[in-house]
C-alpha cells in the first residue's frame, strides 16, 4: 500500500525518476482499490474450473472452494449457480475420492440453499441429486465430516421447503436418523445434525397423527426419545426437547411405551434442567 501511495503521488507529479524507482504497483491491489478485477460471476466460474482441473494440486482446489463459497453466501451468487450452470460439477464432486472435496462441496450445497427458496428449487430440477446427499449422509464407511456436512446440507435444502422435503421423505431420507443416534461412535456433532435435519423436515409438514405414524414406523419417535436418555450432550437434549414440544403442541398423543422411555428421559435430564428452554420442558412434562 505505501508502494502504491509513493507511486500515486510520482505519477501526479509527473516525476519520472520516482516513478522508475518505485516500480510498478501490483496489477492485483490494483483491481481490489478500483474494482476493474472480474465480476462475481465470473470469480465463482474461474473457482469451480480450479476445484474440477484435474492438474491443480489439492490445496488450491481448497482454496478455490473456500473462496467459491464466501461468494455464495450471498443470496445472489447462490442463485447464480443454476444461471452459470454449476450444480453439475458441484454434484459430480460427491463422487471424488478426496474426503475434502466432497466435504465442501457438501458445505457449498448446505450454505446456498440456506433461508434460500430459489436455490432450493433449483437443486430439486437434477434428477438424483438429494440421493446422492442421503447415500453419503448415511454411509458409515464415510468419515465424520463428510456425513456431517451431508446431513447440513440436507437440513438446509428441506428446510421450509414442502416439496424437497416430499422428495427427501420418498427417497427414506429419514431413515438415516435413528442409526445414527444410536450408533455409540458417533460423536456428538454428527448426532446433533441428525436432530437438526429431523426439526428442519418439520418444518414442512403438519405434524398431526398420520405424521406421527410414518415417524413410528422409521423409528423416529423411539430415537428421538432415546436421546433424551442415552446423551449427555445438554444441547442436544435441548433440541430434542423443542421436537417433541412442537408433538405435544400439536396435540399427538404418546403411546404408553413411548411415556414411560420419555419418563426415563426426562429424570435423565433433571440435572441439566437449568441449562434447557423452560417452556419446552414444562411442555414436554405435561404428558407424563
Amino acid at each position: 500500500m505505501e508502494k502504491l501511495l509513493h507511486w500515486s503521488i510520482a505519477n501526479s507529479q509527473g516525476d519520472q525518476q520516482t516513478r522508475e524507482r518505485v516500480g510498478q504497483p501490483d496489477p492485483k491491489l490494483l483491481e481490489q482499490l478500483f474494482g476493474t478485477g472480474p465480476d462475481e460471476p465470473t470469480l465463482m466460474k474461474e473457482s469451480i474450473v480450479v476445484i474440477t482441473n484435474p492438474e491443480a494440486d489439492l490445496e488450491n482446489k481448497l482454496t478455490a472452494f473456500d473462496n467459491f463459497e464466501m461468494l455464495i453466501e450471498n443470496m445472489d451468487n447462490a442463485n447464480n449457480i443454476e444461471n452459470l450452470k454449476l450444480w453439475n460439477p458441484l454434484l459430480q464432486l460427491l463422487e471424488s475420492p478426496e474426503t475434502e472435496l466432497r466435504t465442501c462441496a457438501l458445505s457449498c450445497m448446505g450454505t446456498a440453499s440456506q433461508n434460500n427458496v430459489k436455490t432450493q428449487d433449483d437443486f430439486l430440477k437434477y434428477d438424483g441429486g438429494l440421493q446422492k446427499i442421503i447415500k453419503l449422509a448415511s454411509d458409515v464407511n464415510e468419515p465424520a465430516e463428510v456425513r456431517t456436512k451431508a446431513l447440513y446440507a440436507l437440513s438446509n435444502l428441506i428446510r421450509n421447503h414442502p416439496a424437497s422435503s416430499e422428495v427427501f421423505c420418498k427417497l427414506h431420507g429419514l431413515e438415516i436418523i435413528p442409526p445414527i443416534i444410536h450408533d455409540a461412535k458417533a460423536n456428538n456433532k454428527l448426532k446433533m445434525r441428525a436432530i437438526s435435519l429431523l426439526s428442519a423436515f418439520l418444518t414442512s409438514t403438519s405434524i398431526n397423527e398420520t405424521l406421527m405414524d410414518l415417524l413410528r414406523k422409521e423409528g423416529i419417535v423411539e430415537s428421538t426419545i432415546d436421546c433424551l436418555i442415552v446423551s449427555s450432550d445438554v444441547y442436544i437434549a435441548d433440541r430434542v426437547l423443542n421436537i417433541l414440544a412442537q408433538m405435544v403442541t400439536a396435540k399427538v398423543q404418546f403411546t404408553d411405551g413411548e411415556k414411560q422411555k420419555l419418563q426415563a428421559g426426562m429424570q435423565n435430564i433433571e440435572p441439566e434442567k437449568d441449562r434447557l428452554n423452560e417452556d419446552d420442558l414444562q411442555t414436554v412434562k405435561y404428558v407424563l
